[in-house]
């Protein structure tokens, strides 16, 4: 197998770890020496010739072959089995609608999570349950990392020089988890997305930190408390409504399955918080969120906004997104009465869905 990146000597794993500090070739934490046995051992699996190249990562537009995915996943610690998801995750990142030059510049505090679903999630032992957005577990935690430093590597956002997120929030370390479809009343993300029910696939969306939702209630008193979670004036879904605004909700397994058990479909639902989830125009307009201009210095009610919204009348209750199919369901996280909100941003990073690809030969 002809690699064709460039071979360093050093003496042993302590210094080489250390010459990737130097050269800036990882995001702050340590990594696992890239040796060509390891990149080796990753291709193999995978079956795929490491030449191919699945496009370019904004904004330095470094390419991504399947060579340069391998590099990176050893470097995060994955396994070779893993490799598959990194693959089809960068599939995603890089079609139109996650508009990934955006992510990796904006100021917003957006970073793109990964979700996993199919037989491939259990495979792996990809946590979707208890402390699923945390750590413990090296399938979440390798995976994630390895497209953060796909991303870094390749696209060189680095913090500042061009990334300009003000905040950004740790899932710009790693944001990867599956979903529970064993507690899943409902069909599954990937099947809803159009995908047949056995395939493996991710979903990557690029969204805000998990928002907490501790409730346990009837199920319009749950979802008035999500809804409650979910607007306030300066969100991104509310100043950048029609620029691409979408919403991650997720579930626990008991959340959903009382929500289904009292009558409640997914549609149901994301038509309810739809319908509720808004911040009336004043509010909006005494906080000052839509007075600051865009790159192109209009108002961004104006650039954005739909114009059926009666920005006339001060009572105007402005939603979260465009549609109710802007608002993605997920169900994850352990037994208990909670739910999260992850906000997307305003410019694109939309949910995109890819299968996994099934391996072109055994390992």
């Amino acid at each position: 197998m002809e690699l064709k990146s460039e071979r360093i000597d050093v003496a042993d794993a302590g210094e080489a770890v250390e010459l990737f500090f130097q050269r800036r070739w990882t995001d702050g934490l340590a990594i696992v020496p890239p040796t060509e046995e390891k990149v080796v051992e990753m291709l193999r699996y995978a079956g795929r010739d490491p030449s191919e190249a699945l496009g370019e990562i904004p904004p330095y537009r470094g390419m991504a072959t399947i060579e340069k995915l391998a590099i990176n996943s050893v470097m995060a610690g994955c396994l070779p089995e893993y490799f598959p998801v990194v693959i089809a995750a960068v599939e995603a990142l890089l079609e139109p609608e996650s508009n990934l030059n955006g992510i990796q510049t904006t100021q917003s505090s957006v970073e793109p999570l990964i979700i996993v679903n199919g037989p491939i999630a259990r495979e792996l032992g990809i946590n979707a349950t208890l402390g699923v957005f945390g750590r413990g577990y090296r399938a979440n935690g390798t995976i994630g990392r390895a497209v953060r430093l796909i991303l870094w590597n390749l696209g060189r956002n680095f913090p500042g020089e061009p990334d300009r997120s003000t905040y950004s929030h740790p899932g710009a370390w790693s944001y990867c988890i599956a979903e529970d479809e064993e507690g899943n009343p409902w069909e599954p993300l990937h099947v809803e997305r159009g995908l047949p029910l056995g395939s493996s696939a991710v979903t990557v969306f690029s969204c805000e930190a998990p928002i907490a939702v501790s409730v346990r209630a009837s199920a319009e008193q749950c979802l008035f408390a999500l809804c409650e979670s979910i607007a306030y004036p300066g969100c991104n879904c509310y100043r950048f409504l029609g620029g691409g605004t979408q919403l991650l909700v997720g579930m626990t397994s008991l959340s959903a399955e009382q929500l289904h058990r009292e009558g409640w479909s997914k549609q149901d639902i994301k038509r309810y918080l739809w319908e509720h989830a808004r911040v009336p125009y004043w509010k909006m307009e005494k906080a000052g969120v839509l007075s600051e201009p865009d790159f192109a210095g209009s108002n961004l009610a104006d650039l954005l906004w739909p114009k059926w919204i009666d920005r006339s009348n001060p009572d105007t209750l402005v939603p979260a997104t465009v549609t109710p199919d802007d608002i993605h369901i997920v169900v994850c996280g352990g037994r208990s009465g909670r739910f999260v909100v992850c906000h997307g941003w305003g410019y694109g990073g939309l949910a995109v869905t890819r299968e996994v690809r099934p391996l072109a030969s055994a390992p």
